[in-house]
């Protein structure tokens, strides 16, 4: 019995890794630069199969519970009676969204760091406003002569007569906004994601996000562009719409931050593939 149980797992999980393949749902859980590794996977779950199969006659070396199996069994149960499914704003909130710049993140950090050492003895605050100081002024030089991977893209993106975010620079594009909102303020910018609000956004404000995967959805993270409305209460949390709007700059922690400013949108359906994805 339990060799035609392995013989099932073998080929079930092949199985499930072909449809996914075929279907291109495989994408809702790992990247799609992982394929080949996925293809290698079945090939060699159809060679184990094969193994099972020659040796059901041969004695088991040692017995293995039903426990054992069910661990193995239950990704294959869950994928033929529970259809796959894409993360959602409901994720999204529990893992956080980011949509501030890399300033303006640093600027929370060292704000949260001056709390923290206020709680502590005026001695040791000055002793580690200090040494802040001292590594900052070491590491200056250090990254001082780094260039700015993105900001070779900031001439191409201010050639386009309307930032148009794609599937394939998403990433990019979003990234570079983000370091120089300034070089974009005025223009006219169009993408897709769905609708993201917490309670830290005022009433017209809401974030338009996607999911970035760089291995699998279990390191998924969320980026978007902060975006203003009238109507933005209005729309539902996780719909997904093709928006319209202009790049504006704002400066709600002392640094510069890209808002856009919603012109238009209409609502559409999810992408078949969700994700974006960093080309790294």
């Amino acid at each position: 019995m339990g060799g035609w149980i392995r013989v099932g797992i073998c080929f079930g999980t092949a199985v499930m890794l072909i449809s996914l393949l075929l279907s291109g749902e495989i994408s809702l859980f790992v990247n799609p630069r992982l394929k080949w590794l996925v293809a290698l996977s079945i090939l060699m779950l159809i060679i184990l199969g094969l193994v099972q199969l020659w040796n059901l006659k041969a004695e088991e070396m040692h017995h293995i519970g039903f426990w054992g199996y069910a661990l193995v069994l239950l990704p294959i149960l869950m994928f033929f009676f529970l259809p796959p499914k894409a993360l959602d704003a409901n994720i999204a909130a529990k893992k956080g969204v980011s949509y501030l710049t890399p300033q303006a993140i640093a600027s929370q950090q060292k704000l949260a760091g001056k709390n923290q050492a206020n709680n502590n003895s005026t001695q040791d605050s000055k002793d580690q406003n200090e040494q802040d100081q001292e590594t900052a002024t070491n590491k200056e030089p250090e990254f001082a002569n780094i260039e700015n991977p993105y900001k070779k893209f900031v001439k191409q993106i201010k050639a386009e007569p309307v930032i148009t975010l794609t599937e394939k620079n998403y990433a990019d594009y979003l990234n570079t906004i983000n370091m120089y909102p300034k070089e974009f303020s005025g223009k006219k910018i169009r993408l897709i994601g769905f609708v993201y609000r917490d309670e830290t956004l005022k009433k017209n404000e809401f974030v338009i996000g996607r999911f970035t995967v760089t291995c699998c959805t279990a390191d998924a993270g969320v980026v978007g562009l902060l975006t203003t409305y009238p109507g933005a209460q209005h729309l539902k949390l996780d719909q997904w719409i093709e928006a319209t709007g202009t790049v504006q700059t704002i400066q709600p922690e002392g640094y510069d931050m890209p808002v856009i400013k919603l012109t238009s949108y209409k609502t559409i359906s999810p992408p078949k593939d969700p994700y974006i994805y960093f080309n790294y």
